[in-house]
């Protein structure tokens, strides 16, 4: 199996489990696994182009990187910058002082997921 396509079960295992924690109404869980989902698929894509993934949640950062390769990727930094606020405060209560985060809702969770699945099919389709 090519290591590409490691990351890229690892996100759809993600994405599974983002949609069955949706079902249980963890929307917080949603939010976490979609955010995981799309930082393995984005970088997915950089090791099908023989790099080594940087050591970085930043989901921007990520996807501005994926861009040097392909343009297309310049379309879904509107759900990267979206996904990349779940990281730390989905997880931890209080963990970022003074950051107000209020718990996501199913509306957020659903739309985190969408955006999951945007992201990993963009990489899905432009790695090669």
């Amino acid at each position: 199996m090519k290591e590409e396509e490691k990351w890229f079960d690892f996100s759809a295992d993600d994405i599974d489990s983002a949609e069955i924690m949706l079902k249980a109404g963890k929307y917080n869980i949603v939010c976490f696994f979609a955010h995981q989902a799309s930082e393995k698929a984005l970088k997915a894509f950089l090791v099908s182009k023989k790099l080594n993934p940087p050591r970085t949640h930043n989901l921007v950062d990520l996807t501005n990187l994926c861009a040097r390769y392909d343009r297309s990727f310049k379309n879904i930094l509107t759900a990267a910058r979206m996904l990349n606020q779940f990281y730390i405060p989905t997880r931890y209560p209080f963990a970022t002082p003074g950051m107000k985060m209020e718990d996501p809702g199913i509306e957020m969770a659903e739309k985190a997921l969408d955006y999951a699945r945007e992201i990993f099919s963009c990489c899905r389709n432009l790695a090669a």
